[in-house]
């Protein structure tokens, strides 16, 4: 059976536009906008919106297999944040190169290398997006430790994503049924041999606990590496011709736009040298 070909968009494509640019520029923005959009999704076939005759068992039952689906494509949005920060990061300046060079959790092989003949793969993507791994908040913060010397999720925040990964685990590869070792590791027996009940709800709360995380990773992270490749340039002194298209795309990774219609921010002259007195205070 052959694959489907990529379609080109015939509505919303201004919305798809928007999206795509924040794929490109912003990732953890990308997250919260692809993430608000299944939260309007899981929250669209509410009773309130179905004629009376709508809202039985077969109904709910459709509602809820969208649900799972609708989570596991968040989870999914969340681990390509996580994972396409970095490589980002790689494409848009050499200053955590000989760090790169080091960590033993990046493998190349050549089967990887050749695969990238056939797309426009970026010496990032190439080497951070086959990477596993990233459903474990400690390797996480192991990874996000070693190169950027600040962790991603907060002490606080790791048991939560604990959860939602193993439930995004059953959602994935058991069809939403919880087993018993997943039950046992969720901290809920009464779940075993069970299929979890998600809904617009649940998934609403989930988008809520990940937001901070995003916003972490592109404020607070991102603003680190910002001032960290500035600071290199500080000895030549100021000059936003030199700098200006490098300077954009670092500073549009540390932008987080907690909005899904609102579009990233121009960044000019006047944002540069702001950033270039705070570099040079290091």
């Amino acid at each position: 059976m052959p694959f489907p070909d990529p379609s080109p968009r015939t509505h919303e494509t201004t919305d798809a536009q928007r999206d795509e640019t924040k794929r490109q520029e912003s990732p953890c923005s990308f997250f919260f906008a692809q993430g608000q959009s299944l939260v309007l999704a899981s929250k669209y076939f509410k009773d309130e919106r179905l004629v009376d005759r709508a809202r039985g068992g077969v109904a709910g039952k459709h509602r809820h297999r969208n649900s799972l689906a609708l989570y596991g494509q968040m989870l999914a949005t969340f681990e390509y944040m996580l994972k396409d920060f970095i490589a980002k990061v790689i494409d848009s300046c050499g200053a955590f190169d000989e760090k790169i060079q080091k960590c033993k959790w990046i493998e190349v092989d050549a089967g990887r290398v050749l695969a990238s003949r056939t797309v426009a793969a970026t010496p990032g993507s190439i080497l951070i997006h086959p990477t596993l791994g990233w459903h474990y908040p400690e390797t996480v913060n192991i990874r996000y430790q070693e190169l950027f010397s600040h962790q991603a999720i907060d002490s606080s925040e790791i048991s939560t994503l604990k959860k939602l990964w193993i439930l995004r685990h059953s959602v994935a590869h058991n069809a939403g049924f919880v087993t018993h070792h997943d039950a046992s590791r969720l901290g809920i027996p009464a779940l075993s041999e069970r299929t979890v009940d998600i809904d617009g709800e649940f998934i609403s709360e989930a988008f809520d606990f990940l937001c901070p995380i995003a916003e972490r990773v592109a404020t607070v992270i991102g603003d680190k590496i910002l001032l960290l490749w500035l600071s290199t340039l500080v000895p030549l002194g100021a000059n936003f011709t030199r700098d200006e298209e490098a300077y954009i795309r670092i500073k549009k990774l540390a932008s987080y736009v907690a909005s899904r219609t609102q579009e990233l921010p121009a960044f000019s002259n006047t944002d540069y040298n702001t950033d270039f007195l705070r570099a040079a205070t290091l």
